[in-house]
C-alpha cells in the first residue's frame, strides 16, 4: 500500500513536471515562431524592393520596384519560400508548423500618386548630393527677377487685326483737298460781297460737316476694333473753321452794311486762322514709313519657328502615344507643397537627365525631351514651337521694357507712326500704328535672342542699348552673335526659367513620361511607371499548430484539444 502510494505521487509530480516542461518548451518556441514570421516579412519586404527596375536607376537614379506580379503575390512566394527553408532539403521535424494565412496590402506607395509626389522626394534625395547650393540659388534669382512676363496680350492681336477702312480713307482725302483748295484761296476777295460770303460759309460747312462725319466713323472704328484714341489735326482743323465760320456769321449780324475796307480788314484776320489749318499729304518717304508699318504686321502674324531656325526641315519629327502616361492619368489629390529650393532642384535635375533642341540625348524617341516637359505635346515639332513662343514672350517683355525708357527710339517711332497714316490716310491710326511699331520692334529683338540661344550661344538677360542688335527697317538681323558675359545664360538656362513656372505636380509626372517611354524603347516594351511603387504597408497574419502543448499528458490535463495559434506581423518599407 505504500508503495502504490509513492507510484501515484511520482506520477503526479512527473506529469507536473513534464506539463510545466512542455508550456515553457512551447512558450519559448512560439517567440521563436514569432520571431522567424517577423523575420520572413522583414526579408520578403526586402526581397521585393530588392527587385528595382534597374534600368531605371541607373540611367536616371530613381529607385522603385515594377509590379509585374502583384505585391501581395510577390510576398506570398518570398514568405512561403522561408518558410519552407527554400532549398535546403533539411529532413527531420519541422518546430515551426507555421503557414502563411493572409497578407493585407494596407498602403501601397505608387510613384504617379498624388502628383508624383514619391517621385519628387526621389529626385530630392538624388540631388542632395548631385546639386549645388550656388547652382540651386542661381536658379531661384533668375525666376525671382523673371516671373513677370506673360504672352502676346488680346490688345495685341486687335491691332493687328485692324483693317484700313477705304471709306474713311476717301472722306479724309476729301477733306485734305478742300482744305488745300481754301488754304491756296484768297479769302479777302471772296469776302467782299454778301453773295461771296454766303457762298464761302456753305464751302465752310460742307468741310466741317465732312469732318464731324469724319469723327462719327473713327468713333464707331475705334468701338468695333476695341481700342481707344486720341485727338489728331483733324479735330484742330474743325475748331479752326468753326473760329472762321463764327467770326463771319458774327460779323454778318453786328452789321451787314460794312465796307469793303472793312471786310478786307477780317478777311486778313481770317487769311491767317486759315493758314493753321493742316493739311497731311502723302510723301515718298510716307510711304516707306507705311511700308515699315506693313512689315510690322507682317512680323507679328508670322509663325514664330520659321524666323528662329533657318532650316525648320531638320526640326525632329518623332512623336509618342500618349494614352498610357503618368500625367495623362486623372489626379484623384495635389497637396504637393513644395518651395522654390525643392522646385529648382528637381528642374536641374531634368537638365541632367534629360536632353534639349541643343543637347540632344541618344536612344530616346523624344529628341526634345525638356521642351515636353514644358509643353506636354505629343511631338517633338509642336514641343519646341511651344517652347519657341514662351522664349519670345519672355524675351519681348524684356524689350518692351528697354524700348519705352529709350527716347531716341519712342521719338523714331512717333515719326513713323504719324507719316504711315498719312500715307494710308487716317490720321487716327496714328496711335494704333505706333503701338504695332512698338510691339513688332520688340519681338524682333526678342526673336533675334532666341535665334542665337537655339545656335547654341548665350545671351544678356537685360536688354540695354549696348546690346540692342535690331532695327526698324530691317527686322531680320542674320548677323547671329552671342554674349560671352559671364552673367549670360544659354537655352537651356532658359527652359530651367520656363518650367519654374509649371506646376511641380505637372513637371514631375512629365519627367516620368519621359523615362516611361524611354524605359520601354530601350529595354523593356511592357514596361509602365504607373505600376510601379516605392514602398507599402502590409500586415502578414500566420497560423501555426500546437507541438508541445497537443502532448498526450497536456491534453489529457486540460481535457481538449488546443487550437491552432493565430498572430499578425505589421511591416512599413520604403526606399
Amino acid at each position: 500500500m505504500k508503495r502504490g502510494s509513492i507510484t501515484i505521487y511520482l506520477s503526479l509530480v512527473l506529469i507536473s513536471i513534464l506539463l510545466l516542461v512542455s508550456i515553457i518548451i512551447e512558450s519559448a518556441r512560439m517567440n521563436v515562431v514569432q520571431t522567424e514570421c517577423r523575420a520572413f516579412t522583414h526579408l520578403a519586404s526586402d526581397s521585393v524592393l530588392a527587385g528595382y527596375a534597374r534600368q531605371v536607376y541607373e540611367d536616371y537614379g530613381i529607385l522603385l520596384v515594377w509590379e509585374e506580379k502583384t505585391l501581395k503575390e510577390q510576398l506570398m512566394e518570398y514568405i512561403q519560400a522561408n518558410i519552407e527553408m527554400a532549398d535546403l532539403k533539411i529532413t527531420g521535424t519541422n518546430i515551426m508548423a507555421t503557414k502563411i494565412r493572409d497578407i493585407k496590402v494596407r498602403q501601397v506607395q505608387y510613384v504617379a500618386d498624388n502628383g508624383g509626389e514619391m517621385f519628387i522626394e526621389q529626385i530630392l534625395s538624388y540631388m542632395k548630393y548631385a546639386a549645388t547650393t550656388k547652382a540651386v540659388n542661381k536658379l531661384i534669382g533668375l525666376y525671382s527677377k523673371n516671373d513677370n512676363y506673360q504672352e502676346k496680350s488680346d490688345t495685341t492681336e486687335d491691332m493687328i487685326n485692324v483693317e484700313e477702312n477705304s471709306e474713311i480713307s476717301k472722306i479724309v482725302d476729301d477733306i485734305n483737298d478742300e482744305v488745300s483748295n481754301l488754304k491756296e484761296g484768297n479769302i479777302k476777295n471772296q469776302l467782299k460781297t454778301k453773295k461771296k460770303r454766303t457762298k464761302f460759309l456753305k464751302k465752310l460747312k460742307k468741310i466741317i460737316k465732312k469732318i464731324e462725319s469724319y469723327q462719327r466713323k473713327r468713333e464707331d472704328f475705334f468701338k468695333e476694333n476695341k481700342g481707344t484714341y486720341g485727338a489728331d489735326y483733324m479735330d484742330l482743323n474743325l475748331k479752326i473753321l468753326e473760329q472762321i465760320k463764327n467770326k463771319i456769321e458774327e460779323e454778318e449780324l453786328i452789321d451787314s452794311s460794312k465796307t469793303e475796307e472793312k471786310w478786307k480788314n477780317i478777311g486778313e484776320e481770317l487769311q491767317k486762322k486759315i493758314q493753321e489749318l493742316n493739311v497731311n499729304i502723302s510723301t515718298e518717304e510716307d510711304q516707306k514709313n507705311k511700308g515699315i508699318y506693313e512689315s510690322a504686321k507682317e512680323l507679328l502674324e508670322k509663325g514664330i519657328l520659321s524666323m528662329v531656325i533657318d532650316e525648320t526641315s531638320d526640326i525632329s519629327s518623332s512623336s509618342i502615344d500618349d494614352s498610357n502616361l503618368p500625367s495623362k492619368k486623372e489626379i484623384k489629390k495635389d497637396s504637393l507643397s513644395y518651395g522654390l529650393t525643392d522646385k529648382a532642384k528637381i528642374i536641374l535635375y531634368a537638365g541632367m537627365k534629360f536632353g534639349n533642341y541643343c543637347n540632344i540625348k541618344n536612344k530616346t524617341d523624344l529628341k526634345y525631351e525638356m521642351e515636353y516637359i514644358i509643353a506636354g505635346k505629343d511631338n517633338d515639332r509642336s514641343n519646341l514651337t511651344d517652347v519657341v513662343k514662351q522664349m519670345t514672350a519672355f524675351r519681348n517683355v524684356a524689350a518692351l521694357m528697354y524700348i519705352v525708357t529709350d527716347k531716341e527710339k519712342m521719338t523714331e517711332l512717333s515719326t513713323i507712326a504719324t507719316s504711315a497714316a498719312t500715307a494710308i490716310g487716317i490720321p487716327f491710326l496714328e496711335p494704333v500704328i505706333k503701338a504695332v511699331l512698338v510691339e513688332s520692334w520688340a519681338l524682333a529683338e526678342a526673336v533675334y535672342d532666341v535665334k542665337i540661344l537655339m545656335s547654341g550661344k548665350k545671351i544678356d538677360m537685360v536688354k540695354n542699348k549696348g546690346n540692342w542688335k535690331t532695327n526698324l527697317r530691317n527686322f531680320n538681323n542674320k548677323n547671329v552673335k552671342g554674349s560671352t558675359k559671364k552673367s549670360a545664360l544659354n537655352y537651356q538656362q532658359f527652359c530651367y526659367l520656363l518650367m519654374m513656372k509649371e506646376k511641380i505636380s505637372k513637371i514631375a509626372l512629365r519627367m516620368m513620361d519621359v523615362i516611361q517611354i524611354n524605359i520601354k524603347k530601350n529595354y523593356n516594351q511592357a514596361f509602365c511607371i504607373n505600376q510601379c511603387f516605392t514602398g507599402f504597408d502590409i500586415e502578414t497574419f500566420y497560423q501555426t499548430k500546437p507541438l508541445f502543448a497537443s502532448m498526450p499528458w497536456t491534453i489529457n490535463t486540460f481535457g481538449e484539444q488546443i487550437g491552432d495559434y493565430n498572430f499578425s506581423v505589421v511591416c512599413e518599407k520604403e526606399y
